[in-house]
């Protein structure tokens, strides 16, 4: 169905960008929601939707768990820096930052599968 579909999608960004983010760069999740929305997804909302929560979930716990592991957390400091914003407000603009990455790499995703299924139709 379409709603497991898109579980499905949501699960395989964040599990296929988890496991690169430890051997490329921060930027690996955007290819990442690329490829499983090329795959997965026609529906160019679906498809941004799928990026930004699956990378957004997957950012905002990645910053939760590094910063459990400092002496002094890193997300005080950073809210210090931004004008005393709370600790989970700095959770959720990294979240939010990585999570608008993956949203339009999906979006591009669903954009090229659409554009190769309309130029082989007209072959």
């Amino acid at each position: 169905s379409k709603e497991m579909k898109i579980v499905l999608s949501i699960i395989c960004v964040i599990l296929g960008s988890l496991i690169c983010q430890y051997f490329l760069p921060w930027w690996i999740v955007g290819l990442v929601s690329f490829v499983v929305c090329y795959i997965f997804l026609s529906n160019k909302w679906a498809a941004f939707g799928v990026g930004l929560l699956g990378v957004l979930v997957l950012w905002i716990v990645k910053a939760y768990l590094a910063d459990q592991n400092f002496d002094v957390p890193v997300s005080s400091l950073l809210g210090s820096l931004f004008g005393q914003i709370s600790a989970s407000a700095v959770y959720f603009l990294t979240g939010i930052t990585g999570g608008l990455i993956g949203g339009l790499g999906g979006l591009l995703g669903s954009w090229t599968r659409a554009l190769s299924i309309q130029n082989t139709s007209q072959k």
